[in-house]
């Protein structure tokens, strides 16, 4: 079983990059839709009724599998793991946005990628380039001034 492959749509273009950019857009509307919610539903059942959408998201998913998962522990551990801590930081998200302005709270929440690229340089032994950090630093500085 193959990885899933696009074709470029421009020359040089690494694959990832079609799916970071529609990762984005999700995520941009999953913002603006959130904060809709939280105008008629407290936080935890904004999270409870986005689980929802979720399972049945999973549903399609499992169908697309063809019902056939490939379980390991290590995976399942993992990834319910990931699930969890990904719930408690949509939690405090929507309590956020419950008293703040989504625009805001969006801006500070979306520094996470710092968090997630300290554990990877720490528990992955991955290498961050001057580039890179030249970006970390930029992506700090655009937070503190999106935050007011």
């Amino acid at each position: 079983m193959g990885r899933p492959s696009i074709r470029y749509w421009g020359r040089g273009m690494k694959p990832w990059i079609l799916y970071a950019v529609m990762t984005l857009m999700a995520w941009g509307v999953w913002g603006v839709f959130s904060k809709l919610a939280s105008g008629y539903t407290r936080p935890r059942q904004t999270l409870l009724f986005q689980a929802v959408g979720v399972m049945a998201f999973g549903l399609v998913v499992l169908a697309l599998e063809r019902f056939h998962i490939q379980w390991s522990p290590q995976g399942f551990g993992w990834s319910a793991a990931a699930g969890f801590v990904n719930f408690i930081g949509f939690l405090s998200f929507f309590a956020a946005i419950e008293k703040g302005k989504v625009s805001t709270v969006i801006a500070m929440s979306s520094l996470y990628p710092v968090i997630t690229i300290v554990l990877s340089v720490l528990f992955l032994q991955e290498k961050i380039s001057s580039r890179e950090g030249l970006g970390i630093a930029c992506a700090l500085l655009a937070g503190f001034l999106l935050a007011g």
